[in-house]
């Protein structure tokens, strides 16, 4: 099999044709229940909270891997408000919530009593705070805007700025005057003027952007992706912003035993890549931090490569899966100065979100799939080091995707967007404080069932799931998305498909075509993955989440007029495509013997086409141009080879159109 390298040209990448209650002064008075805080350095035992199984956790809470990059004094203790957005904020006590899952941003009292909330669409992201005007700035993303919201007395929308394609991140300029939006669908970073609400500029970042953060001195930006393994640093120095990447890769493969001489191979293998890199934040002395993952999606392992073979490697499970702290010294000079990495590793799995404390130059990290709080402190010093950790002090599942600081108060204020509930813990130790959970500040729009599905979906930690509980269904599909990886299966180079609107109705599964339903297809995964299993309740609960995750946005069409030739052109005898991509997902269910690998490829849906790159079942495809020009390692997929550079580039926008 051709070696496939994958570089930073992931950066071009695009998507998936192949065949292939009470006073709270008075409740803070009262002592504050006491919860385990584990020592920094041990290996402790996690507990699944669902199954009441118990694993072995790799990694430790908190270990530096190398040297600090702070400085050796300690930071200026104080930084503007609204360099980075985040679902949670705290205005004089009271908290400010948006709810993806419900589509409201809600205000709640000190105590989580909801005085106030406003409808603004169901998947809304981020918000920032201005608290000297009053105004909160709040990314709609399915509706293409940024609400601008009154919060001078409770929640009013006074204004909306259009944005390109799904607003997610956001971050306000110290002097208050500029908002920077990511769009994940058109990829882009954008910058709004606030006193007029017109875009002052608009730049390409690369696929999948999510967060964004501006330093204390509004010089630069960063931006992080799901798929890329960079971060982006934008210098905002002058009316012609510049990005350059820091890539986040590791330098070199992982050393390992070696595979047998039977095993499939492709240059990526030991090979690690950065994923769902969701948040970036500026700390003191010129240092940020991205939490982020690290994956290895070839582990090399001299185990048997058959059925039993695991995600990454063979039968033995070498974990595959690290969760990371990225620490980035930049000196404020914009795209110009260098910039330093150090790297710490955690057991927080899958850590999402982060908010800083700058008078005490603490950081805390919330872990998505653990429901787990870190609190680093000396965040941007050389004595940077792990305060504590604790476990959200929730009755039921949490999956905590936003955190906010109170200073006033010195307490964490965590949104659990599982159960849409907020728990205060206080800063110095992570204790729960007494009365600090508040009720379900809204009602989810999914089934009980989707519910259950999408906690089961998150869940990391857990043996029951992933050897080891290295993995979560989260893992490769954050958001129902892909990786933009292939992994080592069982035998097998094979890419990770994207889940979201199109798995219901698109059976058999897996890219073989051996499960013939979901059920089957789920339960499977869960052996690949190494874990003791799942029960039937769970495999349905888990159908109902897929069943309800929505397709991906689509870019805006830069020519309405190319994307009707490229249809066309699909749809023609010419070339033959929609021979087996037809019906609602683009598919004829059926399997096809064209690769030289597998016995027989099953015909993968085309729908978010756009978000799945790389492509065909090995991502021997890097974009879609390429798929169209023979370049990947599958051939004699339709009537291709006479099509010149205009058709290609129209089919290419029809295809993202999907």
């Amino acid at each position: 099999m051709p070696s496939t390298p994958r570089t930073l040209a992931a950066l071009s990448t695009l998507a998936l044709l192949a065949m292939a209650g009470g006073n709270a002064a008075e409740a803070r008075s009262v002592a504050k229940k006491s919860i385990a805080v584990q020592a920094a350095m041990e290996e402790p035992h996690i507990v699944d909270h669902r199954a009441g199984g118990f694993g072995m956790a790799a990694a430790p809470d908190f270990a530096l891997d190398g040297k600090p990059i702070g400085s050796g004094t300690a930071p200026a203790s104080s930084q503007p408000v609204g360099l980075h957005g985040s679902n949670i904020a705290v205005l004089g006590g009271d908290v400010i919530v948006a709810d993806a899952d419900s589509g409201e941003l809600v205000r709640t009292t000190p105590d989580g009593t909801v005085t106030a909330s406003l409808a603004i669409g169901t998947g809304v992201s981020q918000l920032v705070l201005d608290p000297d005007a009053k105004r909160a700035y709040v990314a709609d993303r399915g509706h293409d805007r940024v609400v601008v919201v009154d919060v001078s007395d409770g929640l009013v929308e006074v204004d909306a700025f259009r944005t390109p394609t799904e607003p997610f991140g956001l971050a306000l300029s110290p002097d208050r005057s500029t908002l920077l939006v990511t769009a994940v669908a058109d990829k882009t970073l954008s910058a709004i003027e606030l006193s007029t609400g017109f875009e002052r500029w608009s730049m390409t970042v690369g696929p999948e952007p999510r967060g964004v953060a501006i330093s204390p001195s509004g010089n630069e930006a960063l931006v992080t992706f799901l798929t890329t393994g960079v971060v982006g640093r934008v210098s905002l120095n002058n009316q012609d912003p510049r990005i350059e990447y820091v890539s986040l890769d590791p330098a070199a493969p992982q050393a390992s035993p070696g595979m047998p001489s039977n095993a499939k191979r492709s240059g990526d293998e030991g090979r690690g890549f950065v994923r769902n890199a969701f948040a970036a934040i500026y700390a003191g002395n010129d240092v940020a931090v991205v939490p982020h993952q690290l994956s290895l999606p070839q582990v090399e392992n001299p185990e048997a490569m058959g059925d039993s073979g695991g995600y990454g490697g063979g039968g033995a499970f070498a974990s595959p899966i690290t969760h990371r702290l990225a620490f980035l010294g930049m000196p404020d000079e914009g795209e110009s100065g260098r910039v330093g990495t150090a790297f710490a590793i955690t057991n927080v799995h899958q850590p999402r979100a982060a908010t800083y404390d700058a008078a005490s130059d603490t950081l805390f990290v919330v872990g998505y799939g653990s429901d787990d709080v870190l609190a680093v402190a000396d965040v941007s010093q050389a004595s940077v080091h792990m305060a504590w950790k604790a476990h959200v002090p929730s009755a039921s599942a949490c999956g905590p995707e936003g955190v906010a600081y109170d200073a006033g108060a010195e307490e964490v204020v965590v949104f659990c967007s599982l159960s849409r509930t907020t728990h205060r813990m206080a800063g110095t130790s992570g204790a729960q404080v007494a009365d600090g959970q508040s009720a379900p500040l809204t009602k989810s729009h999914l089934s009980q069932s989707a519910q259950r599905g999408r906690e089961v979906f998150r869940l990391g930690n857990s043996t029951r799931i992933s050897s080891n509980g290295a993995m979560a269904c989260a893992s490769c599909h954050a958001e129902g998305r892909a990786d933009g990886l292939t992994w080592f299966l069982q035998g097998n180079i094979l890419q990770t498909p994207l889940l979201s609107g199109r798995v219901m109705g698109s059976h058999p599964f897996k890219w073989d075509g051996k499960d013939a339903t979901i059920s089957d297809s789920l339960s499977n995964t869960v052996g690949r993955l190494g874990g003791t299993g799942i029960t039937k309740a769970e495999v349905k609960d888990l159908t109902a989440f897929l069943a309800a995750m929505p397709a991906p946005r689509t870019p805006s069409a830069e020519e309405p007029a190319a994307v009707s030739r490229g249809q066309a052109l699909f749809e023609s005898k010419t070339t033959g495509c929609a021979t087996c991509h037809n019906g609602p997902l683009l598919t004829d269910q059926k399997a096809h013997g064209i690769a030289e690998d597998l016995p027989a490829v099953d015909t993968p849906s085309l729908i978010g086409l756009a978000t799945s790159a790389p492509y065909y079942h090995d991502g021997s495809a890097p974009t879609l141009a390429s798929l169209l020009r023979g370049k990947g390692n599958v051939h004699g997929m339709g009537r291709l080879s006479k099509l010149d550079e205009s058709q290609i580039g129209d089919l290419v926008a029809y295809m993202e159109s999907l």
